[in-house]
Parts: structure tokens; C-alpha cells; sequence
């Protein structure tokens, strides 16, 4: 869809919603309203809960980013890889411990590596894949042989402010991690200097495949009339 299609689809469906007075079944219309950033800000929060909901399968369908191929197209504009290497990034802890600050954008991490740098020795330039870690499990974790860092497999320490741990048996020259990104916002036109949403103020249209923009609109009015206390459906 298009900014204008979005909001006239935002106006229509609006409409659409009717409310009952004094428990005589009369249907009013009321008379609500929302400007373009309103409604911005709508669709904005509701293209965040779509995302979420089909990565993590909390939808109507079930449908999962993991699961099914067709949420994988459906979300594939978000998909983004980035290679940290400890030059640029990386803080050494001990030799095959180190901190990596992760890509602002990042959302959901889907897949993640660490390639080693152990110059001379046999696993130079060998991958590893990497396995997130609960903190208070790790102290339990480094030293089974099943579950804690190896030759083939790393741990990942969440340590908050957008920055991991990563743990390995061999000293790490890089890690790559493979992310669902934040959705860029919905803005249905240029805003004022001092209004923004998610840092942005000029006017763009949801970057997602358009099989989820109706969705993503349909929410978005839900969410819009409950702020107003006035989400109750329309009898048919």
C-alpha cells in the first residue's frame, strides 16, 4: 500500500466501528478522528506486533520465521548480516573470550558464528556456531563437554546495552550474526521537525511484503480506538 492508501484505509475502518449507548441497541457512529501522525504512530506500533508475532509464532495461524517458509518471505526485507571482527569491535576478556556490541537495528538474532583466529595452529580460521547461554546456567555449562564451549560450538552471554559475551574453547577473530531488523517506521507524511517516530519524520510506507499490509492496518485501528476505550466491534 502506499501513505494515502494506508490512510484512507485507516479512515474507512474506522467508520466501520460503532459503539451502543444507554443498552438500547441503537448504533452511533461517533465521530472520531486521527491525524497523520496518529495514525503513523498506529501503524508503526502495530507493523512492531505483526513482526513479532509471526517470528515467535503468537498469531492466529501459528505461523513462525523458523517454522515456515512462508513467513520467511514474508519478513525477508528485515533479514540483515553483519561480520563484527575483534578489530573492530571486539574486547578481549580472556583469549577465547570476548564482548561484541551488536547492530543497533537488531531485532531477533536468527543465526550466529564465530570463525577462529589461531594463527599457525590447526582450527585458524575454522567456524564454530554459537549457542545462547542463561546466566545462571553458564557456571554449570563451561565445563560439560556436551553443552559447553567446544571445538565446533561457542556460548553467547546476553550483557545488556546491545552487547554480547561470546565464550570459546580457541581464540575468536570474528563473530557473524544473521538478524531479523527493526521495521522501519510507517509515515504517512513529512512531520513537523520536532515530531518523530523511532528517530524518522519523512513520509515513508511500510517496507514489508504487501501480503501483511492489510493485516498490519487492521491492527492498527484496533489498537488506535482501545487507546480511545472505544474498540467495540460493530454488530452485524
Amino acid at each position: 500500500m502506499t501513505t494515502q492508501e494506508f490512510s484512507d484505509g485507516f479512515d474507512t475502518l474506522v467508520s466501520s466501528y460503532r459503539r451502543f449507548k444507554d443498552f438500547d441497541k441503537q448504533e452511533i457512529l461517533d465521530s472520531i478522528e486521527f491525524d497523520e501522525y496518529e495514525k503513523s504512530v498506529w501503524l508503526t506500533h502495530s507493523q512492531r506486533d505483526i513482526v513479532i508475532s509471526y517470528y515467535n509464532g503468537q498469531n492466529p495461524a501459528g505461523l513462525s520465521f523458523e517454522k515456515e517458509e512462508e513467513v520467511r518471505r514474508y519478513l525477508e526485507q528485515l533479514v540483515k548480516t553483519e561480520i563484527i571482527t575483534v578489530e573492530s569491535s571486539g574486547t578481549a576478556v580472556c583469549t577465547s573470550s570476548r564482548f561484541f556490541e551488536l547492530p543497533e537495528d537488531l531485532m531477533f538474532i536468527t543465526l550466529e558464528q564465530v570463525t577462529y583466529s589461531d594463527s599457525g595452529k590447526c582450527w585458524d580460521n575454522r567456524e564454530a556456531s554459537v549457542i545462547p547461554a542463561r546466566q545462571d546456567e553458564y557456571a554449570r555449562l563451561r565445563k560439560n563437554p556436551f553443552r559447553g564451549p567446544s571445538e565446533n560450538r561457542a556460548l553467547r552471554l546476553d550483557c545488556g546495552e546491545n552487547k554480547v559475551e561470546i565464550i570459546a574453547k580457541h581464540p575468536i577473530g570474528s563473530y557473524l550474526v544473521r538478524y531479523l531488523a527493526k521495521p522501519e517506521p510507517i509515515i504517512l507524511e513529512d512531520l513537523p521537525n520536532e515530531l518523530k517516530i523511532d528517530g524518522e519524520h519523512e513520509a515513508q510506507t511500510c517496507q514489508l511484503h504487501e501480503a501483511l499490509h492489510q493485516t498490519i492496518l487492521e491492527h492498527a485501528v484496533e489498537l488506535a480506538l482501545q487507546s480511545k476505550r472505544l474498540y467495540i466491534r460493530a454488530s452485524s
